[in-house]
């Protein structure tokens, strides 16, 4: 519920930022402009490394996704995870454009199987048909609860908000008029997430779920309500590609955010160069080397 309110919070401040700076306004824009120097260049420093953990936990976490589905390939896990950085630096850094339409077909795909996971799996416990899990014996609380352990929870959730900035930040992309569209959007994201997120943590907590190594909280509650049908292996699906396309969100917002402080001289002036693909390839070599090394 914290993040939930922390959620909303977010959703209305970067509200306010889509109709103040409908020319797009990023985190370190917003702060130099209103705050100052330092505060500027403090939000840009979290944010860099925010792109960083996005491309290293999205990366991890669609990985994981898969090996929920095919635990064969539970040993094979940092090679995956590496390819799949490769993957998209290469094709980021041979100048592929977002495409809507091709964004648009996995995230309905994934909101879709989601959306039916939850209302198929909230009949079942309304008429009782739920199948709990049982927990693992040595998945036994080891610690007790304390303030340490509840704040480690929250930032740990807080991973789910990692993202909620880009429609601020791209806001010229949108249909006219243009903010009062990305404001729309801005809501029907934070509406989304959010229902997931409870919707998540409640079926985790009423079919008694707990992590596990080899399979993700959201494959084990996708097989406690479907089964091993097509529609489990549909979810795990959409979740590994809605997690790479996260993953390669990052690879848009990093370079052009460093290639703004290197035009403000706080970063080298090379950052600001654009390859032959007319992408800032410095960046996406930076952003891909520093998340291979945060997973390694």
């Amino acid at each position: 519920l914290s993040i939930i309110g922390l959620l909303i919070i977010l959703t209305m401040s970067y509200r306010q930022i889509i109709f103040e700076y409908p020319e797009g306004g990023g985190a370190y824009i917003v702060g130099k402009s209103n705050l100052g120097e330092w505060p500027g260049l403090v939000a840009a420093a979290a944010l860099m490394i925010d792109y960083v953990l996005t491309v290293a936990v999205s990366v991890a976490a669609g990985m994981a996704a898969l090996i929920s589905a095919v635990p064969a390939l539970l040993p094979h896990r940092e090679a995956l995870c590496v390819a799949a950085i490769l993957l998209v630096t290469v094709v980021n850094l041979r100048g592929v454009r977002e495409s809507g339409q091709f964004f648009a077909v996995p995230t309905y795909i994934f909101i879709a199987t989601i959306a039916a996971m939850l209302g198929v799996g909230a009949v079942q416990i309304l008429f009782g048909h739920a199948a709990r899990v049982e927990p693992l014996p040595s998945m036994a609380p080891t610690e007790p609860l304390t303030l340490f352990l509840l704040l480690r929870a929250f930032s740990s959730g807080c991973t789910a908000l990692t993202g909620v900035e880009v429609i601020s930040n791209g806001v010229s992309a949108f249909k006219k008029p243009e903010p009062k569209n990305a404001a729309f959007t801005m809501i029907g994201m934070a509406a989304i997430l959010g229902t997931m997120f409870i919707g998540i943590s409640a079926m985790a907590y009423y079919f008694g779920i707990v992590p596990k190594e080899d399979e993700t909280v959201v494959s084990q509650i996708a097989r406690a309500t479907f089964g091993t049908g097509p529609l489990y292996f549909l979810v795990q699906a959409s979740t590994m590609v809605i997690l790479i396309l996260a993953a390669n969100s990052s690879f848009n917002g990093f370079p052009r955010l460093a290639s703004i402080l290197a035009r403000d001289s706080y970063m080298p002036h090379q950052m600001s160069m654009m390859g032959d693909r007319l992408v800032f390839s410095n960046g996406v070599i930076i952003l891909g080397v520093f998340s291979f090394l945060l997973l390694f």
